[in-house]
């Protein structure tokens, strides 16, 4: 977005009646933002904001109070952990807010620039590059971060955005658009992060929801200091480090040990929880010699990644039956309790994904599965959200 010159801004706030320190401020505020990326659409005050985005001034000003009746829609998916069943909280903003979100992410955030272990929300990134990093492992440990995005609260988002250029007020008061503040339960409710004026006390502190468009791009920031720290740890001790989401493997294609790696745990476990992060220690494993070495589903143990054999068997399977004179779409279908066009959806993309990991074998299991006698198929459902707030 083009900002005027600092002279002609000053000169037309003069001529408007605007005070000197008033007019310092704003300009001294671009060219901080300005500094961190001169694609970043400056942002002085929440009513500027307003006007940038088309929304009402008092709808923001109210949300960032926790004053606004915003209603996110709660959506509970099922997630498997060994041991026990559990779901997962998707979080999905009303349509007011979702504009105001979506402004922040496409003026703003996707200009940020995550750590380079980071593999996740940002442009080309991916799982497969992720695995990349780690060629002919040895040894490998794997950590997961639980409730990740949960773990980030409003306090850090706002000093991200602080970070950034934003004057403190408004760097407050973007953080409470991004965030939700809710009652955890009976001493599970952290300190609520100190607001900067009375107006917007609130006894609950905000942390990101999992399904805001602005959530991913900054728990990517949240985490800039620990992956720098982790990336520390894995270049002193001989280790690989990346970083997919909440999903972090160390990973060596030396020798070591099984007490090496209990220190390079306890170490990285340190860290994670100096930073407010908590590991979840029923996924967090150590893999060596012997043991099959996976990350983000795929084999690192060669020097490059691939689908398992379980991976495998599964599309061969499922293109023997679709292929079959004696079965085909209809009767495989029908004999997993599905729709065709369902089916068609869930192989298609398991072939995609192995597309993604061994493209040669993922493009002979296309041509195969193209071969299937389809009857016409159904458009995969994207479920569009309206609310208003």
């Amino acid at each position: 977005m083009p900002v005027p010159s600092p002279q002609r801004y000053r000169s037309v706030g003069r001529r408007q009646g605007v005070e000197a320190v008033t007019l310092d401020n704003a300009i001294a505020a671009f060219a901080r933002i300005r500094a961190t990326d001169t694609r970043i659409t400056p942002v002085l005050t929440l009513r500027h904001l307003s006007a940038l985005t088309g929304l009402p001034f008092l709808f923001l000003r109210r949300t960032v109070a926790r004053k606004e009746h915003v209603n996110y829609r709660k959506v509970y998916l099922k997630k498997r952990i060994p041991g026990r069943s559990t779901k997962r909280l998707i979080l999905i903003p009303p349509k007011s807010l979702a504009v105001a979100q979506g402004w922040l992410v496409q003026n703003v955030l996707r200009y940020t620039v995550a750590h380079p272990a980071s593999f996740a929300f940002h442009p080309e990134s991916s799982p497969v590059q992720a695995a990349e990093q780690h060629p002919s492992t040895k040894w490998l440990l794997k950590v997961d971060i639980q409730d990740f995005f949960h773990s980030v609260s409003e306090g850090r988002v706002s000093a991200i955005f602080a970070g950034l250029g934003f004057p403190k007020l408004l760097a407050f008061e973007l953080a409470r658009l991004c965030t939700v503040a809710a009652d955890r339960g009976a001493g599970r409710n952290p300190q609520p992060f100190a607001g900067p004026i009375n107006y917007y006390d609130n006894p609950f502190e905000g942390f990101l929801p999992q399904g805001a468009a602005t959530s991913p791009m900054l728990a990517n920031l949240a985490m800039l200091s620990v992956d720098e720290a982790l990336s520390g740890i894995a270049k002193r001790t001989g280790f690989r480090y990346s970083r997919y989401a909440d999903d972090l493997a160390f990973s060596t294609k030396k020798d070591s040990s099984v007490a090496q790696m209990n220190r390079l745990k306890r170490e990285v476990i340190a860290v994670l929880n100096d930073n407010g992060f908590r590991p979840n220690l029923r996924k967090t494993v150590i893999r060596g010699p012997g043991s099959r070495r996976i990350i983000l589903g795929m084999l690192v143990d060669g020097p490059d990644p691939r689908l398992s054999k379980e991976y495998k068997d599964n599309i061969r399977l499922h293109l023997y039956f679709l292929t079959s004179q004696k079965h085909g779409p209809q009767k495989h279908a029908l004999s997993r309790k599905t729709g065709v066009s369902s089916l068609y959806h869930h192989v298609r993309g398991l072939i995609s994904w192995a597309k993604q990991v061994e493209p040669a074998y993922g493009q002979l299991a296309l041509e195969k599965f193209q071969t299937a006698d389809w009857p016409p198929i159904q458009p995969r459902r994207i479920f569009k959200i309206e609310a208003e707030f």
